[in-house]
């Protein structure tokens, strides 16, 4: 089953690190990045006994492996474009559903999302444009 991702913020930590915020099929998360291997990569931070966020072992987790994959995929994807387009806002539209999409092109003032046969890819690509 597909999950469903939505990115809240996406920020730069001043250490060359990143935070972001967002759902996956409702559930709120929280994801820090750690080099590995030279490259960032997200692992979910969930609070501790002293409210404190940190990554947790698997069995202590409320968020599987598939979800914490999906998550980390989805982030990189996310941080790659921000970084590829730094005019695009901080956060993508990849989890964003068409009816979603279609709301954000309306509120932009984009024209053209509902004609015949348009695509949820073209319907995105819209919407980033104008971002």
């Amino acid at each position: 089953m597909a999950k469903q991702l939505r990115l809240s913020s996406l920020t730069s930590l001043d250490n060359g690190h990143f935070q972001a915020t967002g759902t996956v099929d409702g559930k709120s998360f929280t994801a820090r990045t750690v080099v590995y291997k030279g490259e960032p990569i997200f692992k979910i931070q969930e609070a501790t006994e002293g409210d404190e966020l940190a990554h947790i072992k698997m069995a202590d987790s409320r968020f599987n492996r598939g979800t914490r994959i999906a998550v980390a995929r989805f982030l990189k994807a996310c941080r790659l474009e921000a970084k590829a387009k730094p005019e695009v806002p901080s956060y993508c539209y990849e989890g964003w559903t068409l009816k979603e999409l279609r709301a954000k092109a309306r509120e932009l003032g984009v024209a053209g999302t509902h004609r015949k046969g348009i695509t949820k890819v073209e319907v995105r690509e819209l919407v980033k444009a104008a971002a």
